[in-house]
């Protein structure tokens, strides 16, 4: 039996002074927490976790881009997040935008 907490991915695009991160913010679908402004916004959260993540040097537009399953970000850092529709890319795992267990 597995047990998890139902999610929403929603890719998303960070930018801070020293990196340009994309990737995914999972939201709880209902109520609180379902926008990611709900999540950036909460005066309790001091960091953001994005999973399926890729990042690269926002000062040198040649450095090669890196990928990791998940990276945690400071919230005092980001200086602009924008996200996008909900999970746009076709997941193994059901519909876009579909509530996911992780």
């Amino acid at each position: 039996m597995t047990f998890g907490v139902k999610t929403i991915p929603v890719r998303v695009k960070v930018y801070t002074d020293d990196y340009v991160v994309t990737g995914l913010i999972h939201t709880k679908p209902g109520g609180y927490k379902e926008r990611v402004s709900d999540i950036v916004n909460d005066p309790a959260a001091r960091f953001l976790v994005i999973t399926d993540a890729t990042f690269s040097s926002a000062k040198q537009a040649s450095s090669s881009a890196k990928h990791c399953e998940a990276l945690v970000l400071r919230v005092d850092d980001i200086k602009l997040l924008i996200p996008f529709e909900r999970e746009p890319e076709a997941r193994p795992s059901g519909e876009v935008g579909e509530a996911q267990s992780w």
